[in-house]
């Protein structure tokens, strides 16, 4: 239902006028297009069409298949009520069949914009209905509510945005018709920027599950299971966060520690995989594999290849300098150096492998504080004795089975079939 009634809207009600929309629209264009993030995005397609028609709520939908995905919701009279951590902790993610017995899926289906006056008197002949139990759980009020759908450049229905509760004056009033065709070209804007956006986050999917298999193949050739790399990937994040790391240099640290042996690629087999003791001169071709891996990573500009550069170079550097390949010592061996050199020393200690048994932890932890301030850094062998209930947690969830080391026997097998 289309009403006139909000039609005497002014700038000072917190809504923008039609004269003054050009420049607004420009602005949002720009601010969509820049942003890649999906989850950031979506925020800010519904806080700017929130701004542009003056709604106090509202929600998103993606398009996932046959079902609408709800991914973000905004309510400022909660927000100002209850705080918006705690409102948006009520939010949850959830699917709704993508079908006309819901105002989002009857807007996906229809690909038409639908403005209701008082969802509560929706005819009883419409094939879409308001459930309110989310309106009886949060003392909240829904009446006026825009559904609009995002159509892409090919006219494919992205998503629905959802706008509540239209303000003027203080009071909640219909959505005013003359926004129809701005909302119309907002929603398409924005599902140009979340079908960009979603391409970046699948490429940028596929460019770490490629860094991924370049570890794993370093360590299926030193007879390592993808199951170590995720475990060494987070006991490092789980060591940087108590050492006060925060933010994407986790995520940074989480993808360079799996990438940590890369530079194994580069030893022959007659080294790596030798079962006695090795010479100088072999000890002296395996340490290259340090230097090897810091040449595979190098010249990438990302902060992530920097940090995994980083890694691969300087994980057997040992606090007292004894270690390898460039003889630092104490705070001059990179932070992520030291922490991906105690989480692969402790997994390598109490983890099971092709050729030898797990050693028992209390064994491992009398080792490791051994080599407090020698090999490793002290706080943090501190920070991972006083979080061992944390990692035991992760070497639990990451468990090696006997499946996990099957493929190294068929491997071996192989190998001899070969050569045979």
């Amino acid at each position: 239902m289309e009403s006139s009634l909000s039609c005497h809207l002014h700038d000072d009600d917190g809504v923008i006028s039609l004269g003054g929309l050009t420049g607004q629209m420009i602005r949002i264009g720009l601010a969509l297009t820049s942003t890649r993030d999906l989850d950031e995005l979506l925020e800010l397609v519904l806080l700017e069409a929130r701004k542009l028609t003056g709604a106090d709520a509202g929600s998103v939908y993606l398009v996932d298949g046959e079902s609408l995905r709800f991914e973000t919701s905004q309510n400022q009279s909660l927000f100002d009520r209850l705080g918006e951590e705690t409102v948006r902790a009520m939010f949850k993610r959830s699917m709704l069949p993508l079908d006309s017995r819901s105002i989002a899926g009857h807007v996906a289906l229809s690909r038409q914009i639908l403005n209701i006056y008082d969802v509560y008197d929706i005819p009883s002949a419409a094939p879409y209905k308001f459930n309110p139990d989310w309106d009886f759980a949060n003392a909240y009020r829904t009446q006026s509510m825009l559904a609009i759908p995002m159509l892409d450049q090919s006219g494919v229905v992205v998503g629905v945005v959802q706008l509540i509760n239209a303000q003027a004056r203080g009071e909640t009033v219909p959505f005013d018709y003359r926004f129809k065709h701005v909302v119309s070209a907002f929603a398409s804007q924005a599902a140009v920027a979340i079908v960009n956006a979603r391409l970046t986050q699948d490429l940028h999917a596929a460019w770490l599950d490629s860094l991924f298999r370049l570890g794993l193949a370093a360590e299926y050739r030193d007879k390592e299971t993808s199951n170590h790399i995720k475990r060494v990937s987070e006991y490092s994040v789980l060591l940087a966060r108590c050492a006060g790391v925060c933010g994407e240099e986790l995520e940074h640290l989480r993808w360079a520690a799996a990438m940590h042996d890369c530079g194994k690629l580069g030893i022959s087999d007659a080294i790596l995989h030798k079962p006695g003791a090795l010479t100088p001169d072999e000890r002296s071709t395996m340490e290259y594999h340090t230097l090897v891996g810091a040449q595979i990573l190098q010249g990438g500009g990302n902060p992530l290849m920097k940090a995994s550069q980083s890694v691969a170079l300087s994980h057997h550097e040992k606090w007292d300098g004894s270690g390898y390949p460039r003889q630092l010592s104490g705070e001059d061996i990179p932070l992520f150096g030291r922490i991906v050199a105690l989480a692969d020393a402790f997994d390598a200690m109490c983890s099971r492998r092709v050729y030898k048994p797990a050693h028992p932890m209390g064994e491992v932890i009398k080792r490791i504080e051994s080599d407090r301030g020698k090999h490793f850094d002290p706080v943090l062998v501190d920070i991972l004795l006083e979080h061992l209930d944390e990692v035991d947690r992760i070497r639990m969830a990451y468990l090696d089975n006997d499946a996990d080391f099957e493929k190294f026997r068929n491997y071996s097998l192989l190998k001899i079939n070969a050569v045979l």
